[in-house]
């Protein structure tokens, strides 16, 4: 096996060239400025408009942004994603249609690896984590590791979760309770990987602490990541 300087270091080129198209950095909730409801309602009040009419859509509008605001907040709040810190507790579902979390992990080793599935470089790693004895190694030391989709991968059409670690991995991934493949919410997208990076995987020891995370591909760390779980 080759070491972690040498093995697939084209992949590095890739992954700082590739970006996917979901665009999370700019997800905006659209919404009308204070500003130009007043003027609005000037205008109304300048034409003529009943004072109730008016009363009534400055409170419904006013409360429908109140509550989208409130909304946008709660749901893409990024949670900090930091090495020597506890892990975001993410739900992930897997490919038989469960649904786990991290906290449910704990007490061995993960590998947790994004990836987007149509990404040449996150397949050709799959085949190679699989052929190349890698996996039985991450086996031998005890420890997990959680394939996750990107949330919709990354707004490109790739293959299922589930097509990708069969028609790449093949039998060698299927029906090992340590492999565990699945999709991930836009929460955990969001946190985990908001720059977009194609694959980005984290090490976790089994306290759920982050002790190491690379953008770089995990085939090109794997003999690091092997020493570290």
């Amino acid at each position: 096996m080759e070491s972690d300087s040498g093995l697939l270091m084209h992949f590095n080129e890739k992954h700082k060239s590739e970006k996917g198209n979901l665009n999370i950095n700019e997800i905006k909730k659209s919404s009308i400025s204070s500003r130009t409801l007043l003027i609005i309602i000037s205008i109304m009040a300048c034409c003529g408009v009943p004072l109730i009419i008016i009363t009534l859509s400055s409170i419904g509008i006013f409360g429908f942004l109140g509550s989208q605001t409130t909304g946008f907040q709660s749901t893409y709040k990024i949670t900090n994603v930091t090495v020597g810190e506890v892990a975001p507790n993410i739900p992930i579902t897997l490919t038989n249609g469960t649904s786990i979390t991290l906290d449910n992990l704990r007490g061995r080793p993960v590998v947790l690896w994004f990836i987007t599935t149509w990404c040449p470089s996150c397949q050709d790693s799959e085949s190679i984590l699989a052929y190349d004895g890698y996996l039985k190694q991450l086996y031998a030391k005890g420890a997990v590791l959680v394939t996750v989709e990107l949330y919709n991968d990354l707004g490109n059409n790739g293959p299922s979760i589930s097509n990708f670690a069969s028609q790449y991995g093949g039998n060698l991934v299927q029906n090992k309770s340590w492999l565990l493949y699945g999709t991930s919410s836009l929460n955990a997208t969001y946190s985990y990987d908001p720059k977009e990076y194609l694959e980005i995987y984290y090490v976790i020891n089994s306290n759920g602490i982050i002790t190491n995370t690379s953008y770089t591909g995990l085939v090109n760390n794997i003999n690091s990541v092997l020493q570290e779980v």
